[in-house]
């Protein structure tokens, strides 16, 4: 009886020992399968709140602004912001973008060189990008369009 415990023992064990990797490998596959920020970032992103030091500027000074970010190509991908304001006038900044996972970081560099760093916040079809600007906190809500 005692061998027989034993070598049931053996077997259920080396079988364990077959099966637990074969179920931590799927959880790798599953991480591998998900999106990185950089692919989750890309496409059309309506501004639905649009804050500067904590006021509320879309309403009483911007009617619309929306954000494009293209697929990274190389180091970084192409963007396009464009502010519309309440007096009818309007603001179209285009350049380049890079992500930085690990900080939770992204920098927009427009054609004339000017940088803007924001720390993001995506989940899903929400992103919030907050920095600050010449002394200003810019806090920017948006939607997946």
């Amino acid at each position: 009886m005692k061998t027989t415990f034993s070598a049931l023992s053996t077997k259920v064990f080396a079988m364990l020992l077959l099966v637990l990797p074969a179920m931590t490998s799927c959880d790798k596959c599953k991480d591998k399968d998900q999106p990185t920020v950089k692919e989750q970032l890309v496409g059309d992103w309506e501004i639905k709140s649009f804050t500067v030091d904590g006021v509320e500027v879309k309403g009483p000074v911007i009617t619309a602004s929306k954000m494009e970010f293209e697929e990274y190509t190389g180091n970084n991908g192409d963007f396009e912001w464009s502010i519309s304001y309440i007096d009818g006038t309007s603001e179209l900044q285009t350049g380049d973008y890079e992500v930085d996972e690990q900080d939770k970081e992204i920098e927009l560099e427009d054609n004339d060189g000017d940088r803007l760093k924001f720390d993001f916040d995506l989940d899903g079809d929400d992103l919030e990008l907050s920095g600050t600007i010449d002394g200003e906190r810019y806090v920017l809500k948006a939607e997946r369009d």
